[in-house]
């Protein structure tokens, strides 16, 4: 009878281990990405690294929603031009939430959908130390700020024409994304958004604001967890 009951408690330890690593284990990887600007033939640079985390649904949460969750921990890369302003790639974007997640499995597979699985993860996780270019149709959304201290004059950046937006003789040079064990970026964003993110209280985020566009609406919602992320 012992014998019986020692078997059933190791056969559910057993079960409940292989849940856990199937459904809560995550797949996971750092990741830093740099944006290079060209300004008067000087080349001018700012990374951020990020933490990138994905796990499968459980069977209930799947029925109803993504077969896979994804998350990142840090914060958005920026370039300071003296004189021009500051130029940040956010994290996500307007219809994707989850860009910074999913560009790296994107750019392994090439395939422009949700390229999400152990299959890709794995390609990512064992891309590590080398710096891709980013394909221009996988780029961050770039924007900028008129005033740096006003996020009201928020503009959005178009990537071909940096010079329309950060003044003649401003280009940029290129976005790429490398797998790495550097440790993720924390405390930039604060030095140059701080008092944005002191406008946020314990339960809310800061207000966002918009950034006009050339989408139907007109505009792209800008909040402060397109430039920061402390979860995951």
């Amino acid at each position: 009878m012992k014998k019986a009951i020692l078997i059933g408690v190791l056969v559910l330890v057993g079960v409940s281990v292989a849940y856990c690593q199937h459904f809560w284990f995550p797949y996971t990887w750092h990741q830093k990405m740099t944006i290079e600007v060209e300004v008067d033939g000087q080349v001018l640079t700012g990374a951020s690294v990020m933490k990138v985390s994905w796990r499968k649904n459980d069977p209930i949460g799947a029925a109803n929603g993504p077969e896979w969750l994804g998350g990142i921990r840090g914060e958005a890369p920026y370039v300071e031009i003296p004189g021009r302003g500051i130029l940040f790639g956010l994290i996500s974007v307007a219809g994707h939430s989850s860009y910074a997640a999913d560009v790296a499995t994107q750019m392994m597979t090439g395939q422009k959908g949700w390229a999400r699985g152990p299959q890709e993860f794995s390609l990512v996780q064992a891309a590590k130390g080398q710096p891709l270019p980013i394909p221009l149709d996988r780029y961050p959304l770039l924007v900028t700020f008129t005033d740096i201290t006003d996020p009201k004059t928020v503009k959005q950046v178009d990537p071909e024409n940096l010079a329309a937006t950060l003044g003649p003789g401003v280009s940029l040079k290129r976005i790429t994304l490398e797998i790495t064990d550097e440790p993720v970026t924390e405390g930039k964003i604060e030095q140059v958004l701080g008092w944005w993110l002191a406008q946020g209280t314990d339960r809310r985020d800061p207000p966002p604001f918009h950034a006009p566009n050339n989408s139907p609406r007109g505009y792209e919602t800008i909040g402060i967890t397109k430039f920061i992320m402390k979860s995951h």
